[in-house]
């Protein structure tokens, strides 16, 4: 039954309406309820206010409610009332962490008569106990009261503390238990003091777990009638469930809400737009559609954006895409002095004959974009597999192919990054890693995870090893856009490099005519060694000014920047090699297909072999897979198990290596070596 309302605060005595012999025919008889009065009107007075605290947080705070219960002890120790102004002590003092006076307090009113005062003492009790991790216990106090009609004030806390004694269970029955309390304590509560219980509520609601508030909210929807939850609880849990699905761009979510209640978005709000977003978007379904690549790329990030374009066209290559790219390709006329062009840094390992994609082949790309955000990975990475990808190819820097890798291991999906993980752009990171070698997954741990890339490290090293000079010298960085945030601005030293202040390829020059790069800067600071980790444009365009300011020197590029400039007879320019990486020689037998690639798209630097190789990879794996689609679990499951065991297999000739496939710890091995760029 419902509480009766208030018919007065100042003066009124706290009367509990129970079950007395003879009143409520059929059932128990319970001790008659004694009335606490005060003892003056004074006391009740003062005990008035005291009352009117209690029973609205607002009017006071907890240091003024003690200090008031204290004085009041302390004027009328004789009063009626006084072991009211106890328990409510003891529940004041549980608030600010002084157990010791609770208990106290507790102590000194541990045989109350019945009444409202020891349904509260009782409810003080209970909470003292869940305070103790004893919510079972707290439980069984309070199982009794349910149903009874209790004080209006000493109610708002009892079902209150009801719930977070439910709660504090930790257990899925407790947790549906406590969902019920919350609605009988809102269908229960007069109307002056609904405010308070739905804000509370809805505090406690936030506490559930997602899988609870969902089969509650289901259960409600399909069974309103039978179960009778009122429509206050409904609307508190399907708003946290909005919230949920909103914030973590939870898309199965969405689909549940909008399944179970298609009204939902015009009631979310302005969280409604984003809410039918969600369910319409393929995000977090499960599914292999035949033989299909997902490719997540930074298309949309300044600083990644010409990687991302590089690394699309050695994909859309290696997959025949557009129909006709390849077969009606002018083969590019070879460079002067390919011929001269030094051999590949390892012999290349035998490796099959790859056929030309086909219509027939049934290969199928989808791409999303990541906007260069390490926070929208795992969105992205859904949304491509909910658009059916067996594989996805991704990570153009050293966070997001970290996250991709993990996704791929927690949801069993085979994932290639085109970087190391363990090797962002960092050079601190990368002398971290080079006293023990490349960076290396360990395929026990990360079976759906492989790494194409090459840690930063092992080019430092090569690069080192073919101009001790970088070694003993202080090394400019001409970097990316995008590395620029991961040099110290003062220069540090790693991998036996000792670096100065970054500079951007992307710096503009400060007036028309002049150069782009600082040598004046460079110029008083006797700078004779660069480091360019930038793309080939940028390597160019550095030694082309180096040359005209007649600057001596090394200038070294790493494989994101590896070419072969025109320079100045003062200046040497070293570039680190790998596979057809910066150049590839007449009698290489990839120089026909890197010749075709050339003369209908470009040329290839390094980035475009990567997504060269990653697609070849996929593509040759995906070719044992069945065309059909499937969407059951297990059948799922078993798909992209497959297409891993497959593409561990694979071999192929790749642009990027002289290996032909994987290394067991699912690796690319390759040599890396540092080659005189001489002028083509």
């Amino acid at each position: 039954m419902g509480p009766r309302r208030r018919t007065g605060r100042a003066g009124a005595c706290v009367i509990v309406v129970a079950c007395v012999s003879g009143a409520c025919a059929g059932q128990r008889a319970e001790p008659v309820p004694v009335a606490a009065l005060s003892s003056s009107p004074e006391a009740a007075a003062a005990f008035s206010s005291i009352r009117e605290a209690w029973a609205d947080p607002d009017l006071a705070t907890p240091i003024e409610r003690r200090a008031a219960l204290a004085r009041f002890l302390s004027r009328f120790p004789g009063d009626g009332r006084v072991p009211f102004a106890r328990v409510v002590l003891a529940l004041v003092a549980m608030g600010e962490g002084d157990h010791a006076t609770a208990d106290a307090q507790l102590a000194l009113t541990a045989n109350l008569p019945p009444g409202s005062t020891h349904d509260l003492w009782t409810v003080a009790a209970a909470r003292r106990l869940r305070l103790h991790d004893d919510p079972a216990g707290a439980l069984s106090l309070l199982r009794p009261l349910v149903g009874k009609n209790v004080d209006p004030t000493v109610r708002s806390v009892f079902e209150d503390e009801l719930a977070l004694a439910a709660l504090a269970m930790h257990s899925d029955s407790e947790d549906y238990e406590a969902i019920s309390y919350m609605d009988a304590w809102l269908r229960s509560t007069a109307e002056e003091d609904k405010a308070h219980a739905l804000k509370r509520v809805t505090e406690l609601v936030e506490r559930l777990p997602k899988e609870v508030l969902v089969g509650s909210l289901q259960a409600m929807r399909a069974r309103r009638t039978t179960l009778g939850y009122g429509v206050d609880i409904e609307r508190i849990l399907a708003a946290r469930l909005v919230q949920i699905a909103t914030t973590s761009d939870d898309a199965e979510l969405a689909r549940i809400l909008l399944d179970t209640d298609p009204g939902v978005i015009s009631s979310a709000g302005d969280a409604g737009t984003h809410l039918g977003e969600l369910a319409t978007s393929r995000r977090g379904l499960n599914v292999v559609q035949g033989r299909t690549v997902g490719l997540l790329l930074p298309t949309e990030s300044p600083a990644l954006r010409d990687e991302s374009a590089d690394v699309l066209r050695g994909v859309m290559w290696a997959l025949g895409m557009p129909r006709g790219v390849r077969s009606s390709a002018p083969v590019a006329a070879t460079d002067a002095g390919a011929g001269d062009a030094p051999a590949p840094c390892s012999a290349l390992e035998p490796a099959p004959d790859l056929d030309e994609p086909s219509p027939e082949d049934g290969l199928r790309l989808v791409t999303r974009d990541d906007a260069g955000s390490a926070d929208r990975t795992e969105v992205a990475l859904d949304e491509l597999v909910g658009d059916g990808a067996a594989f996805v190819v991704a990570g153009l820097d050293g966070r997001t192919a970290a996250r991709a890798l993990q996704w791929g291991e927690a949801h069993s999906v085979p994932v290639i990054v085109l970087v190391s993980p363990e090797t962002a752009s960092s050079p601190e990171t990368a002398s971290a890693k080079s006293a023990h070698g490349p960076a290396r997954v360990d395929a026990g741990r990360r079976g759906f995870a492989f790494v194409l890339g090459e840690p930063r490290a092992n080019v430092l090293e090569a690069l080192g090893r073919g101009a001790p000079l970088l070694l003993g010298s202080r090394v400019a960085p001409v970097v990316d856009a995008s590395e620029v945030a991961s040099y110290a601005p003062e220069g540090e030293t790693s991998s036996g490099f000792a670096f100065g202040p970054p500079v951007s390829c992307d710096v503009p020059a400060a007036r028309a005519g002049e150069p782009r790069f600082p040598l004046a800067m460079w110029g008083a600071d006797r700078t004779h060694a660069w480091l360019v980790s930038g793309s080939p444009d940028c390597a160019k365009d550095l030694v082309g000014e180096l040359s005209g300011a007649h600057a001596r020197g090394v200038v070294a590029l790493t494989l994101e920047a590896a070419d072969r400039p025109e320079r100045a007879a003062g200046l040497r320019v070293i570039s680190a090699r790998a596979g057809v990486v910066p150049s590839v020689s007449s009698n290489d037998p990839r120089e026909s297909e890197v010749r075709r690639f050339a003369g209908a798209l470009g040329r290839a630097g390094w980035w475009t072999a990567l997504g060269r190789d990653a697609a070849v990879l996929a593509r040759t794996a995906l070719a044992k897979l069945p065309v059909d689609s499937v969407s059951e679990a297990a059948a799922v499951a078993a798909r992209r198990t497959a297409a891993r065991d497959d593409l561990e297999s694979v071999r192929a000739r790749l642009w990027t290596t002289e290996a032909a496939g994987w290394s067991p710890d699912h690796t690319m091995r390759r040599t890396i070596c540092a080659v005189d760029a001489t002028s083509r």
